[in-house]
């Protein structure tokens, strides 16, 4: 019985580190700043990007081609997104649920513009020959 207990709390307790390893993650990432080809390229207006324009950053990776292997953490984030996303109608946590998600959004943002900058110097490179 209390070997149970022990399996119980370790993997509780190292769910909750991965959990929390992630969301540091996903926001030193989120932290980063932008480039001005990333907001001509994405059509944003704006010098925020907000948790609304999830949908439209996603496409702009999709349409994007992979220069380099990059960690796909695009599929990532859309998971976590869709998560917070069903968190947000639940009352007490749908304030926290939003910030998460536009987190969320500017940790894809940073992801799009890291891949737009790669194919514009592998564009410049291809040009150069």
């Amino acid at each position: 019985m209390l070997s149970m207990i022990i399996l119980a709390a370790s993997i509780i307790g190292g769910a909750q580190f991965f959990l929390d390893y992630w969301r540091a993650m996903i926001a030193s990432m989120a932290a980063q700043s932008l480039s001005d080809k990333f907001f001509v390229a994405a059509d944003l207006k704006r010098a925020a990007v907000q948790a609304e324009d999830f949908a439209r950053l996603l496409s702009l990776h999709r349409l994007m081609p992979d220069m380099k292997t990059l960690p796909n953490s695009a599929r990532r984030l859309s998971v976590y997104y869709s998560a917070m996303k069903m968190l947000r109608s639940l009352p007490g946590i749908g304030g926290w649920a939003q910030n998460e998600m536009s987190i969320c959004t500017s940790c894809l943002a940073v992801v799009v513009d890291q891949r737009l900058l790669l194919n514009l110097a592998s564009a410049a490179e291809s040009r150069s020959y």
